[in-house]
């Protein structure tokens, strides 16, 4: 582990936690540039005395950092749209299950953060939530619908995906990356007052109507099971379609019967079969006396 800690007690009763950081990680990640005391403002020495009830590091602070173009840097804006999402719970440690900013950015190594690529390829965007929704225990003890992932995974963005489409949709291209809301909330970017504009995006389907936004093509298998009478059109049309192959195959085999009749293809088939194994046994026999000629006499 690159980052761990211990709680030592000493001699005289203070208490006091002892991190380790690998100094090569640190000085590798995005705020390798980045003092110390910049994001742990309450430590003023060394040792650090043990404190009960320490704040922990915000995202959100002033980071005393410039970026490109000489301005001063900060998250704020993006950690608001957090601390506003489903996710927040991660961020304010109510419930440890579920994601801060350094489970998507950091693997979970505060130290550890790697520069945000320039192109993030749609398979490693789309993993990032997948390594967590997939998980159907997870999903189910925390009252998220297990089957987000497999649903998705039934849709044509996704299938696009599989044959090495570039351009299609993914979980942060409907549900935004930071301000991930639940669907009946007004502010959600998949609410039935913004399902419009997010289907409608320049680069998906500008001008895609409410009846199109809402058929719920990335989640169909979800809404199926949502309404009576999508489930049963869904297997009407099973039935429909095996019917139609079912008929297709009777056809085709009915057309051999007129044109040949069963018998004799069945009669010429035994025949081709009988002359093959009569023609195995005659090489059977004929590798035998061979293998007793050249090893017996």
């Amino acid at each position: 582990m690159e980052n761990f800690a211990f709680r030592h007690t000493l001699s005289y009763g203070e208490h006091l936690h002892d991190f380790s950081v690998i100094a090569e990680t640190f000085q590798k990640s995005v705020h390798g540039a980045i003092a110390c005391q910049q994001c742990h403002t309450d430590i003023t020495e060394y040792p650090h005395p043990f404190v009960e009830e320490r704040a922990r590091v915000s995202c959100g602070v002033d980071c005393h950092a410039t970026d490109t173009s000489g301005k001063t840097y900060s998250h704020q804006i993006v950690f608001s749209e957090f601390q506003s999402s489903v996710h927040k719970k991660g961020l304010t440690g109510e419930n440890q299950e579920s994601p801060t900013c350094i489970t998507c950015h950091g693997s979970g190594n505060p130290h550890g953060i790697q520069k945000a690529k320039q192109t993030v390829t749609i398979s490693e965007k789309m993993a990032l939530c997948v390594s967590c929704h997939a998980n159907q225990a997870l999903m189910e003890k925390n009252h998220v619908d297990p089957n987000a992932v497999s649903s998705y995974k039934r849709s044509f963005h996704y299938k696009a995906i599989r044959f090495g489409e570039t351009n299609t949709a993914v979980c942060q291209d409907c549900h935004t990356v930071h301000l991930i809301l639940p669907k009946d909330s007004i502010s959600s970017s998949i609410s039935t007052a913004n399902i419009s504009n997010t289907c409608g995006q320049q680069k998906c389907h500008p001008g895609a109507s409410m009846n199109f936004s809402m058929s719920g093509a990335n989640h169909l298998a979800l809404r199926i099971e949502r309404e009576p009478i999508l489930w049963g059109l869904e297997k009407f049309f099973a039935i429909l379609t095996a019917g139609t192959l079912a008929m297709l195959v009777v056809g085709i085999l009915l057309d051999i019967q007129r044109k040949f009749g069963w018998l004799v293809i069945f009669g010429k088939s035994l025949q081709k079969a009988l002359a093959g194994l009569r023609h195995v046994g005659e090489v059977s026999r004929q590798a035998a006396r061979f293998s007793k000629r050249i090893l017996i006499d």
